[in-house]
Protein backbone atom coordinates (compact mmCIF):
# COMPACT_ATOMS: atom_id res chain seq x y z
CA UNK A 1 0.00 0.00 0.00
CA UNK A 2 1.50 2.98 -0.70
CA UNK A 3 0.62 5.43 2.10
CA UNK A 4 0.12 3.84 5.78
CA UNK A 5 -2.35 6.18 7.36
CA UNK A 6 -2.50 6.53 11.54
CA UNK A 7 -5.84 6.53 12.77
CA UNK A 8 -6.33 10.32 12.86
CA UNK A 9 -5.10 11.01 9.32
CA UNK A 10 -7.48 8.34 8.18
CA UNK A 11 -10.53 10.33 8.93
CA UNK A 12 -8.92 13.76 7.66
CA UNK A 13 -8.41 11.50 4.10
CA UNK A 14 -11.86 10.15 4.73
CA UNK A 15 -13.20 14.08 4.78
CA UNK A 16 -11.21 15.67 2.37
CA UNK A 17 -11.94 12.62 -0.18
CA UNK A 18 -15.43 13.25 0.20
CA UNK A 19 -15.04 16.81 -0.89
CA UNK A 20 -12.67 16.62 -3.48
CA UNK A 21 -14.07 13.55 -5.64
CA UNK A 22 -17.04 13.26 -7.62
CA UNK A 23 -19.11 9.84 -6.31
CA UNK A 24 -17.61 9.38 -3.42
CA UNK A 25 -19.47 9.08 -0.30
CA UNK A 26 -17.53 10.27 2.91
CA UNK A 27 -18.27 7.53 5.85
CA UNK A 28 -16.68 6.55 7.99
CA UNK A 29 -15.38 2.84 6.68
CA UNK A 30 -12.20 1.42 6.90
CA UNK A 31 -9.78 -0.86 5.36
CA UNK A 32 -5.85 -1.82 5.39
CA UNK A 33 -4.97 1.30 4.36
CA UNK A 34 -6.50 3.34 7.05
CA UNK A 35 -7.34 2.63 10.63
CA UNK A 36 -9.04 -0.70 11.54
CA UNK A 37 -12.22 1.21 13.40
CA UNK A 38 -15.19 0.33 10.77
CA UNK A 39 -18.32 1.11 10.63
CA UNK A 40 -21.16 0.16 7.43
CA UNK A 41 -20.52 2.14 4.40
CA UNK A 42 -23.57 4.66 3.38
CA UNK A 43 -25.41 3.31 1.46
CA UNK A 44 -28.81 3.83 -1.01
CA UNK A 45 -32.71 2.41 1.06
CA UNK A 46 -32.94 -0.04 -1.77
CA UNK A 47 -30.09 -1.97 -1.27
CA UNK A 48 -30.77 -4.60 1.32
CA UNK A 49 -34.38 -4.83 -0.27
CA UNK A 50 -33.93 -6.15 -3.23
CA UNK A 51 -33.49 -10.08 -3.27
CA UNK A 52 -29.88 -11.02 -5.15
CA UNK A 53 -29.70 -12.31 -8.27
CA UNK A 54 -29.11 -16.24 -7.70
CA UNK A 55 -26.92 -17.67 -10.30
CA UNK A 56 -26.86 -21.63 -10.60
CA UNK A 57 -25.28 -24.46 -12.43
CA UNK A 58 -24.58 -27.43 -10.51
CA UNK A 59 -23.90 -27.48 -7.00
CA UNK A 60 -22.30 -24.68 -7.54
CA UNK A 61 -24.21 -21.11 -6.44
CA UNK A 62 -23.13 -17.12 -6.91
CA UNK A 63 -25.44 -14.61 -5.27
CA UNK A 64 -24.87 -11.08 -6.92
CA UNK A 65 -26.44 -7.97 -5.12
CA UNK A 66 -26.76 -5.49 -8.01
CA UNK A 67 -28.11 -2.49 -6.34
CA UNK A 68 -24.90 -3.47 -3.65
CA UNK A 69 -22.13 -2.29 -5.88
CA UNK A 70 -22.55 -4.58 -8.20
CA UNK A 71 -21.26 -7.07 -5.04
CA UNK A 72 -20.95 -10.79 -5.38
CA UNK A 73 -22.86 -11.84 -1.92
CA UNK A 74 -22.61 -15.25 -1.69
CA UNK A 75 -20.84 -18.19 -3.12
CA UNK A 76 -22.01 -21.08 -1.82
CA UNK A 77 -21.15 -25.29 -2.72
CA UNK A 78 -24.52 -27.19 -2.33
CA UNK A 79 -25.45 -25.07 0.03
CA UNK A 80 -22.86 -23.58 2.19
CA UNK A 81 -21.42 -20.18 1.61
CA UNK A 82 -17.78 -19.50 1.34
CA UNK A 83 -18.13 -15.61 1.87
CA UNK A 84 -18.81 -13.33 4.69
CA UNK A 85 -22.11 -11.24 5.40
CA UNK A 86 -23.05 -8.12 5.74
CA UNK A 87 -23.61 -8.57 9.40
CA UNK A 88 -19.87 -9.65 9.95
CA UNK A 89 -18.65 -5.87 9.69
CA UNK A 90 -20.61 -3.30 8.25
CA UNK A 91 -19.45 -2.75 4.02
CA UNK A 92 -16.36 -5.38 4.81
CA UNK A 93 -18.29 -8.28 3.71
CA UNK A 94 -18.63 -10.22 0.05
CA UNK A 95 -16.62 -9.86 -3.14
CA UNK A 96 -16.03 -6.12 -4.46
CA UNK A 97 -13.91 -4.42 -6.43
CA UNK A 98 -11.45 -1.52 -6.30
CA UNK A 99 -9.21 0.90 -8.40
CA UNK A 100 -5.45 0.12 -8.28
CA UNK A 101 -3.12 1.72 -6.93
CA UNK A 102 -5.13 2.89 -3.78
CA UNK A 103 -3.55 6.47 -3.85
CA UNK A 104 -6.19 7.51 -6.50
CA UNK A 105 -8.39 7.58 -4.25
CA UNK A 106 -6.85 6.90 -0.78
CA UNK A 107 -10.09 5.83 1.72
CA UNK A 108 -12.98 5.34 1.64
CA UNK A 109 -13.35 3.09 -1.46
CA UNK A 110 -15.03 4.82 -4.29
CA UNK A 111 -18.83 4.33 -4.05
CA UNK A 112 -19.59 4.26 -7.53
CA UNK A 113 -17.62 0.74 -7.94
CA UNK A 114 -17.70 -0.11 -4.62
CA UNK A 115 -21.07 0.35 -2.64
CA UNK A 116 -23.72 2.11 -5.30
CA UNK A 117 -26.54 0.48 -7.40
CA UNK A 118 -25.27 -0.67 -10.90
CA UNK A 119 -27.38 -1.42 -13.85
CA UNK A 120 -28.08 -4.99 -15.34
CA UNK A 121 -27.01 -4.69 -18.92
CA UNK A 122 -27.53 -8.39 -19.53
CA UNK A 123 -29.13 -11.84 -17.65
CA UNK A 124 -29.70 -15.10 -18.41
CA UNK A 125 -29.52 -18.90 -16.51
CA UNK A 126 -26.05 -18.58 -16.02
CA UNK A 127 -24.91 -14.70 -16.47
CA UNK A 128 -25.10 -11.43 -15.51
CA UNK A 129 -23.63 -8.10 -16.48
CA UNK A 130 -23.67 -4.78 -14.66
CA UNK A 131 -22.21 -1.47 -15.72
CA UNK A 132 -21.40 1.31 -12.51
CA UNK A 133 -22.02 4.71 -12.36
CA UNK A 134 -19.07 6.83 -12.58
CA UNK A 135 -16.65 7.14 -9.86
CA UNK A 136 -12.76 8.55 -9.41
CA UNK A 137 -12.89 8.89 -13.44
CA UNK A 138 -13.89 5.92 -14.59
CA UNK A 139 -16.83 3.74 -14.90
CA UNK A 140 -16.61 -0.43 -13.63
CA UNK A 141 -18.50 -3.27 -15.18
CA UNK A 142 -18.90 -6.58 -14.00
CA UNK A 143 -19.79 -9.97 -15.67
CA UNK A 144 -20.15 -12.66 -13.85
CA UNK A 145 -21.01 -16.12 -16.09
CA UNK A 146 -21.16 -19.61 -14.48
CA UNK A 147 -19.06 -22.35 -16.08
CA UNK A 148 -18.75 -26.16 -15.52
CA UNK A 149 -16.73 -27.98 -13.16
CA UNK A 150 -17.50 -26.24 -9.98
CA UNK A 151 -16.38 -22.93 -11.90
CA UNK A 152 -17.14 -19.03 -12.63
CA UNK A 153 -15.73 -16.50 -14.32
CA UNK A 154 -15.52 -13.00 -13.05
CA UNK A 155 -15.09 -9.90 -16.05
CA UNK A 156 -14.07 -6.75 -15.18
CA UNK A 157 -13.62 -3.89 -17.30
CA UNK A 158 -12.88 -0.53 -16.17
CA UNK A 159 -13.83 2.30 -19.01
CA UNK A 160 -11.68 5.50 -18.49
CA UNK A 161 -13.92 9.04 -18.43
CA UNK A 162 -9.75 10.77 -18.00
CA UNK A 163 -5.96 9.70 -18.29
CA UNK A 164 -4.73 7.39 -16.23
CA UNK A 165 -0.62 7.24 -15.77
CA UNK A 166 -1.11 3.98 -13.90
CA UNK A 167 -4.50 2.34 -13.05
CA UNK A 168 -5.02 -1.21 -12.53
CA UNK A 169 -7.88 -3.93 -11.67
CA UNK A 170 -8.44 -4.75 -7.55
CA UNK A 171 -10.51 -7.57 -6.71
CA UNK A 172 -11.03 -7.85 -3.40
CA UNK A 173 -13.14 -11.22 -1.49
CA UNK A 174 -14.04 -11.21 1.94
CA UNK A 175 -13.74 -14.90 3.97
CA UNK A 176 -13.91 -16.11 7.24
CA UNK A 177 -10.65 -15.92 9.30
CA UNK A 178 -10.44 -19.56 10.61
CA UNK A 179 -8.99 -21.69 7.45
CA UNK A 180 -5.04 -21.67 5.66
CA UNK A 181 -4.35 -19.09 2.68
CA UNK A 182 -1.73 -20.02 0.41
CA UNK A 183 0.02 -18.78 -3.14
CA UNK A 184 2.93 -19.54 -4.71
CA UNK A 185 5.48 -16.42 -4.88
CA UNK A 186 8.14 -14.81 -5.70
CA UNK A 187 9.56 -14.34 -2.39
CA UNK A 188 11.69 -11.58 -2.42
CA UNK A 189 8.89 -9.53 -3.45
CA UNK A 190 6.91 -10.44 -0.01
CA UNK A 191 5.97 -7.62 2.08
CA UNK A 192 4.22 -6.44 5.04
CA UNK A 193 2.51 -3.05 4.81
CA UNK A 194 0.59 -2.94 7.44
CA UNK A 195 0.18 -4.34 11.47
CA UNK A 196 1.73 -7.80 11.44
CA UNK A 197 1.04 -11.25 9.83
CA UNK A 198 2.12 -14.73 11.18
CA UNK A 199 3.08 -16.31 7.15
CA UNK A 200 5.14 -19.19 6.76
CA UNK A 201 7.44 -19.28 3.64
CA UNK A 202 8.41 -22.43 2.35
CA UNK A 203 11.16 -23.71 0.63
CA UNK A 204 9.21 -24.08 -2.45
CA UNK A 205 8.35 -20.55 -2.84
CA UNK A 206 5.15 -21.09 -1.12
CA UNK A 207 3.43 -18.18 1.10
CA UNK A 208 1.45 -20.05 3.59
CA UNK A 209 -0.97 -18.33 6.05
CA UNK A 210 -2.45 -20.45 8.83
CA UNK A 211 -5.13 -19.16 11.01
CA UNK A 212 -6.31 -20.14 14.31
CA UNK A 213 -9.83 -19.62 14.76
CA UNK A 214 -9.16 -19.75 18.50
CA UNK A 215 -6.97 -16.78 18.68
CA UNK A 216 -7.61 -13.38 18.50
CA UNK A 217 -5.71 -12.05 15.41
CA UNK A 218 -3.83 -9.24 14.88
CA UNK A 219 -4.44 -6.76 12.04
CA UNK A 220 -1.95 -7.18 9.24
CA UNK A 221 -1.21 -7.37 5.65
CA UNK A 222 1.31 -8.86 3.24
CA UNK A 223 1.95 -8.15 -0.48
CA UNK A 224 3.65 -10.14 -3.15
CA UNK A 225 3.90 -10.73 -6.70
CA UNK A 226 2.26 -14.04 -7.32
CA UNK A 227 4.87 -16.75 -9.56
CA UNK A 228 2.01 -18.63 -11.18
CA UNK A 229 -1.14 -16.66 -11.20
CA UNK A 230 -3.18 -17.94 -8.55
CA UNK A 231 -4.65 -17.73 -4.65
CA UNK A 232 -5.52 -20.55 -2.74
CA UNK A 233 -7.85 -21.07 0.77
CA UNK A 234 -8.95 -23.94 2.33
CA UNK A 235 -11.94 -24.01 5.11
CA UNK A 236 -14.37 -26.68 6.19
CA UNK A 237 -13.47 -29.05 3.98
CA UNK A 238 -13.34 -26.71 0.64
CA UNK A 239 -11.20 -25.29 -1.40
CA UNK A 240 -11.32 -21.51 -3.02
CA UNK A 241 -9.09 -20.53 -6.20
CA UNK A 242 -8.88 -17.60 -7.49
CA UNK A 243 -6.98 -17.70 -10.93
CA UNK A 244 -6.43 -14.42 -12.95
CA UNK A 245 -3.57 -13.75 -15.61
CA UNK A 246 0.12 -14.10 -14.09
CA UNK A 247 2.23 -11.01 -14.08
CA UNK A 248 6.10 -9.92 -13.55
CA UNK A 249 6.82 -7.97 -10.51
CA UNK A 250 7.75 -4.67 -12.21
CA UNK A 251 4.28 -4.83 -13.95
CA UNK A 252 2.33 -4.48 -10.29
CA UNK A 253 0.57 -1.07 -9.55
CA UNK A 254 2.97 1.43 -7.52
CA UNK A 255 2.96 -0.11 -3.84
CA UNK A 256 0.50 -2.80 -4.82
CA UNK A 257 0.67 -6.37 -5.17
CA UNK A 258 -0.87 -8.69 -7.46
CA UNK A 259 -1.60 -10.76 -4.29
CA UNK A 260 -2.34 -8.84 -1.13
CA UNK A 261 -3.55 -10.78 2.04
CA UNK A 262 -5.62 -8.39 4.71
CA UNK A 263 -6.17 -10.08 7.89
CA UNK A 264 -9.08 -8.04 10.27
CA UNK A 265 -7.93 -7.51 13.81
CA UNK A 266 -11.37 -6.96 14.94
CA UNK A 267 -13.28 -8.43 12.97
CA UNK A 268 -13.48 -12.49 11.53
CA UNK A 269 -12.78 -12.39 8.37
CA UNK A 270 -9.46 -12.15 6.11
CA UNK A 271 -9.33 -10.43 2.25
CA UNK A 272 -7.91 -12.44 -0.59
CA UNK A 273 -7.23 -9.79 -3.40
CA UNK A 274 -5.55 -10.03 -6.70
CA UNK A 275 -4.51 -7.26 -9.32
CA UNK A 276 -3.97 -7.19 -12.67
CA UNK A 277 -0.85 -5.44 -14.36
CA UNK A 278 -1.24 -2.00 -14.23
CA UNK A 279 -1.12 0.23 -17.22
CA UNK A 280 -1.62 3.65 -18.28
CA UNK A 281 -4.80 4.69 -19.96
CA UNK A 282 -6.19 7.88 -21.68
CA UNK A 283 -9.88 8.85 -21.79
CA UNK A 284 -12.16 6.29 -23.93
CA UNK A 285 -9.91 3.53 -23.29
CA UNK A 286 -10.87 0.65 -21.05
CA UNK A 287 -8.91 -2.50 -19.42
CA UNK A 288 -10.46 -5.92 -19.21
CA UNK A 289 -9.26 -7.83 -16.99
CA UNK A 290 -11.24 -11.43 -15.55
CA UNK A 291 -10.68 -14.19 -12.94
CA UNK A 292 -11.59 -17.44 -12.50
CA UNK A 293 -13.17 -19.21 -9.41
CA UNK A 294 -13.09 -22.39 -8.55
CA UNK A 295 -14.78 -24.23 -5.00
CA UNK A 296 -14.51 -27.74 -4.85
CA UNK A 297 -14.47 -30.40 -2.08
CA UNK A 298 -10.86 -31.18 -0.53
CA UNK A 299 -10.51 -35.10 -1.07
CA UNK A 300 -10.30 -36.88 2.09
CA UNK A 301 -6.20 -37.99 1.35
CA UNK A 302 -5.28 -34.66 1.12
CA UNK A 303 -3.87 -32.88 3.95
CA UNK A 304 -4.73 -29.28 4.90
CA UNK A 305 -2.04 -27.83 7.03
CA UNK A 306 0.99 -25.12 6.33
CA UNK A 307 3.33 -26.94 3.87
CA UNK A 308 1.41 -29.79 2.80
CA UNK A 309 2.59 -31.16 -0.19
CA UNK A 310 -1.04 -33.18 -0.97
CA UNK A 311 -3.06 -29.92 -0.72
CA UNK A 312 -0.32 -27.99 -3.15
CA UNK A 313 -0.33 -30.54 -5.97
CA UNK A 314 -4.08 -30.49 -6.01
CA UNK A 315 -4.13 -26.98 -6.23
CA UNK A 316 -2.22 -27.05 -8.99
CA UNK A 317 -3.96 -30.10 -10.59
CA UNK A 318 -6.99 -27.75 -10.94
CA UNK A 319 -5.52 -24.27 -12.22
CA UNK A 320 -3.78 -26.41 -14.79
CA UNK A 321 -6.56 -28.00 -15.70
CA UNK A 322 -8.70 -24.55 -16.71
Amino acid sequence: MKEVLTRKQGVLESVLAGLLMAGLLSGNVQHAGAAESRSAAPETEASHEVEPVQLVKGPLSIAVSPQYGGRITGLSLNGRNLLTQNATDGNNFGSTFWLSPQSLWNWPPVAAHDSAPYRITAQDAHTLSMQGPTGAGARVGKSISMLTGNRARVKYRIEAEQDFDEIAAWEITRVPSRGLAFAPVAMDTVQTVRGSMQYLQDAAGVLWLPMDNRAQHKEGKIIANGSEGWLAYAVDGLLYLKVYPKIDAEEMATGEGDIELYLSGVKPYLELEVQSAAQALTQGEVLDWSVEWLLLPIPGDVEVHSGSRSLLDFAREQVSAL
